[in-house]
């Protein structure tokens, strides 16, 4: 896989090679796994337990050793030999410190061999062929190739690759996946000589997951924990007595495990951004943690290629990403990105908005994929699905194949995988036939009038579905209210007519009162500790004992009271009315932050996130989302009661995109 940030790097390495060629490319190595922070934070909290009795010792020693281990794992990748593989005119080429190592030539007499499933390379020899490797479908593992790029590159260079079924691998599947390589080489030569669309939209649209809201999030909890570890630490590092001196210690271990814990999870954030995608008609920039940044103007792309990227995690869930491969006019691989928790489809919508070409393959479906014994097409290859008075058969010029009427049941039509679909039942609801319309060489109405025409028991749900909605929209267009009709409209006097002219009245919806009174409980809570532990440490100081801690609490629990009232009234508040949708600053008076106006504006509600987390979502009249609020989100059912107040629509648009069922 070819980035663009690696083909800056490499320029003095590839101006030596001529042609066509393609190299490996593993995506950026950020050391921030998952299981460092906790893992980190239990050695440091193990060694500040026990250190020696000197308190700077228990403090710094445990720190220092968490640095270590994360500067160790952070070295360790930069110091391994790094393999890097060439696909060329000189042949399958590995790389090892800018010099060819080994050399696997190929021909188009003796092509390179890969098996369908397995990726599994194999080069040709004189006596037959030899593994050189595995290749990955992503490119994200083993040769760090993907399929399709290695693929287009050997016909480029004249030498077209075989793909074989291997042992235990399926007949055909070798076939249909090079079937489907050659249909998308041929949308991109099709998009290469035909030049870009034209762009439906002009400006620029940037897509980020999750949003700066829920990232400001999680940073702000890992820094209240990390201020929870540095306040435990400096009760430890102050004055104390050797009566306490076990406490002292238990103190100091779980202050060092929060600390170094969230100070772990504090750099994994930092050091795994979200995926950032702005596209605009002139050009597409991608940053990822996966294959860095991406820039590349839209003269230089002339297809883009999305594969699809499943990933199950702990829970059972599978969330779906995009390795997108963007293609030049000359059919080189000239960047790769990947989405990241961008929506798949939202992303390739905004990327076919403005004028990109994405050759996406169709899904695969087994619509004609049917049983030979399901029909008789090897006893009657040429005979047409008849209905009779008495029988429905097949009847052709060498025979015929009958079932009597007595037996059949009933007539399901339905749709499947795009295509209608016909289920014959026997009388005791058995399923004596199943198959598309396409190999019954029958259209769906045809089929439908016919049998009803014949008195057989049909059943067209979809059909008929249609037909109700149909004739709902018609009626509704021609009925019109007394009020709506010209002989009905009141004569339009100043107070009509200033009424009308009135813009509607603004509605604030707040802030939900669940999430509200979680502030002054942690307000109250942080004071509450604050004060407790500067008492605790302070009696040291005035002898005084713990007798002005019984002002000092209460104190910090009011002084955190109202840190969190002030907090809670320049609270933003969302405004709806006349003008359309707005975030305001101090409950709505303020400042907005955004706004939209009204003839922007196709749908408001609150949905789920990808993370389960409540999202203010506010959608275009096309469908497209222009507006993600996370962090100040309402309470669903008073949005949903203010903007039918206000006229505002609810909910995602309705396109009305509903039409026939399929003929064929």
């Amino acid at each position: 896989m070819e980035s663009a940030r690696a083909a800056r790097d490499r320029q003095v390495v590839v101006a030596q090679v001529a042609g066509p060629f393609i190299e490996s490319n593993r995506p950026r190595t950020v050391f921030a796994p998952w299981w460092m922070p906790p893992l980190t934070g239990v050695v440091a909290g193990l060694l500040a337990y026990v250190s020696a009795d000197d308190t700077l010792v228990r403090t710094l020693v445990p720190l220092g050793a968490a640095l270590l281990g994360w500067l160790l794992g952070a070295a360790w990748p930069r110091l391994r030999a790094r393999t890097v593989w060439r696909l060329s005119g000189a042949g399958l080429q590995r790389l090892g410190g800018g010099r060819a190592t080994t050399t696997y030539p190929f021909s188009r007499e003796h092509p390179l061999l890969l098996s369908a499933m397995a990726l599994e390379v194999r080069a040709p020899t004189d006596y037959g062929s030899t593994k050189v490797g595995n290749l990955c479908a992503m490119g994200l593992e083993d040769m760090a190739i993907a399929m399709f790029p290695f693929w287009v590159t050997t016909r480029r260079l004249g030498a077209p690759l075989r793909l074989f079924d291997g042992p235990g691998e399926p007949e055909g599947n070798a076939v249909a996946r090079e079937a489907g390589f050659s249909r998308r080489e041929a949308a991109l030569l099709a998009a290469s000589a035909e030049g870009p669309l034209p762009a439906q939209a002009v400006g620029p649209v940037e897509l980020s997951r999750p949003e700066p809201e829920v990232r400001s999030r999680k940073l702000g909890r890992r820094i209240g924990f990390c201020v929870v570890g540095l306040v435990g630490l400096g009760a430890v590092i102050a004055p104390s007595d050797d009566s306490i001196e076990g406490r002292v210690a238990l103190i100091a271990s779980l202050a060092t495990v929060v600390l170094v814990w969230a100070a772990g999870s504090f750099y994994r954030v930092l050091r795994t951004p979200p995926a950032h995608w702005t596209v605009s008609p002139q050009g597409v920039t991608a940053r990822d943690p996966w294959f860095g940044t991406t820039e590349l103007p839209a003269s230089a792309i002339a297809g883009i290629v999305p594969t699809e990227l499943t990933r199950e995690s702990g829970d059972g869930k599978a969330s779906v990403s995009l390795i997108m491969q963007f293609y030049g006019h000359d059919l080189a691989l000239i960047g790769t990105s990947h989405s990241g928790a961008v929506p798949p489809d939202e992303l390739l919508a905004v990327l076919r908005s403005r004028g990109y070409r994405v050759i996406q393959d169709q899904r695969r479906n087994n619509a004609y994929d049917v049983d030979p014994n399901f029909l008789p097409h090897q006893v009657l290859p040429e005979a047409r699905f008849t209905l009779g008075i008495d029988h429905v058969g097949w009847e052709g010029e060498h025979g015929a194949l009958r079932i009597p009427r007595t037996e059949i049941g009933g007539l399901e039509l339905h749709t499947r995988s795009g295509h209608p679909w016909l289920r014959l039942r026997g009388t005791e609801g058995e399923e004596l036939l199943h198959a598309p319309l396409g190999a019954l060489r029958v259209s769906r109405s045809e089929l439908r009038d016919q049998a009803r025409a014949l008195g057989y028991p049909v059943s067209d749900p979809e059909r008929d579905a249609y037909e109700s909605a149909a004739f709902a929209g018609l009626s509704a267009a021609s009925v019109q209210p007394p009020s709506a009709h010209p002989a009905y409209a009141p004569a339009a006097g100043p107070a009509t007519a200033a009424a009308a002219a009135a813009p509607a009245a603004e509605v604030t919806v707040g802030m939900p009162g669940a999430t509200r009174k979680w502030y002054y409980i942690a307000g109250v809570a942080a004071g509450v500790v604050v004060m407790g532990v500067l008492a605790f440490k302070l009696r040291y100081l005035f002898d005084s004992g713990l007798s002005w801690a019984a002002w000092g609490v209460p104190a910090g629990a009011a002084v955190g009271a109202l840190c969190a009232f002030v907090y809670d009234r320049r609270r933003p508040a969302l405004v709806l009315g006349g003008h359309g949708i707005r975030m305001a600053a101090e409950g709505g008076r303020g400042k907005a932050e955004w706004q939209h106006a009204r003839p922007s504006i196709g749908g408001v509600g609150v949905d789920d996130h990808d993370d389960s987390v409540e999202t203010l979502l506010v959608w275009s009249p096309t469908g497209q989302v222009i507006r993600k609020e996370s962090l100040n989100v309402p309470d669903p059912e008073e949005l949903r009661i203010a903007c039918e107040r206000t006229g505002l629509p609810w909910g995602r648009p309705d396109l009305g995109a509903w039409g026939p069922p399929p003929e064929l």
